[in-house]
């Protein structure tokens, strides 16, 4: 009797463990960890999402983007590679960035190919496939792109069409176009392309610029000095303007980050990113420019919301 007593009470304990222990969760089921493995890597998985839409090679078609982007095809747009009419379905990837926030989560800096700065009205992605393949726009053809001025502040008859070129040590950078347009009406402006960037299986950026808006103030140089080891944390620094649509990537010469195109008398905020075992650091900083100006910073963990959140209020 005593034995079966002993065997009930070891069964009923058994199995309250047992139940304890199915309702609680493993330890690491309730947290998300954010996990990067360079900053690349968190541009990539943070910056704006690509669109598609699709439109016919023959009758043309538009569609707006979620920006409010309208992007206008005419018929028979579109030749392959080697010149043949495309009459078929074609597919458009497209995303467009107008606030601060997105230029710098998408790494998609407006600037010059040397460094100076850019007001922009607008930077946009295009590329146009059809059976797997990317095409081309025919001879006079154009896709116009109508960009809402609202977006970055009041018209600017200043802007002038930038595409993204290729240097010959293989790096991409703003550059004016001849052959591309911009024309305004009272509330968007209005891009033409006539041709995309080579290679045409990359797609093509294209951006609203104002090149001499930064003429007006007098250059300086500013000097960003991160507190923490820039190789271990992989740190990219960001000049984000206050009230100017523009926004710098400033690059590191080993040692800090010297910007030689800083509008002295300007503010901005020093944005930087980095990666350490997978964690992502930032840091915000607001400058008012000066003469040959010395900047210190140092990088502190963070969430991606929050500095998403942070990020947001600078635009």
């Amino acid at each position: 009797m005593k034995t079966s007593c002993k065997l009930i009470c070891l069964a009923a304990i058994a199995a309250a463990a047992s139940c304890k222990k199915k309702d609680t969760p493993p330890s690491n089921s309730t947290t998300t960890t954010e996990n990067y493995s360079s900053v690349n890597d968190f541009f990539v998985k943070n910056g704006v999402a690509m669109q598609t839409y699709t439109v016919s090679g023959t009758t043309g078609g538009s569609f707006t983007s979620p920006q409010g982007t309208v992007v206008t095809i005419p018929a028979n747009a579109f030749v392959t590679q080697s010149n043949a009419p495309v009459t078929g379905n074609v597919t458009i990837q497209f995303k467009d960035l107008y606030k601060k926030s997105d230029m710098l989560l998408s790494n998609m800096p407006t600037m010059m190919a040397y460094g100076a700065p850019l007001k922009s009205g607008g930077e946009f992605f295009i590329k146009a496939s059809a059976n797997n393949s990317a095409v081309v726009l025919a001879p006079g053809k154009k896709i116009t792109a109508a960009q809402p001025v609202a977006l970055t502040g009041i018209l600017d008859s200043a802007m002038q069409p930038f595409v993204q070129q290729k240097d010959s040590s293989g790096t991409y950078s703003w550059g004016l176009t001849s052959a591309d347009s911009i024309n305004y009406v009272a509330s968007n402006y209005l891009f033409s392309l006539y041709q995309f960037n080579v290679p045409v299986d990359s797609g093509s950026w294209s951006n609203s610029d104002n090149s001499s808006y930064f003429s007006s103030y007098p250059q300086t140089t500013l000097t960003l000095q991160p507190n923490d080891n820039l190789t271990t944390y992989g740190t990219n620094v960001f000049l984000v303007f206050k009230n100017i649509s523009s926004m710098v990537h400033v690059y590191h010469n080993g040692t800090n980050f010297p910007y030689y195109y800083a509008p002295q008398g300007l503010q901005c905020t020093l944005v930087a990113v980095g990666i350490k075992s997978g964690i992502l650091y930032s840091s915000f900083v607001p400058i008012t420019i000066s003469s040959n100006q010395t900047v210190n910073f140092s990088l502190s963990q963070t969430t991606t919301s929050a500095f998403i959140t942070q990020l947001k209020t600078l635009n």
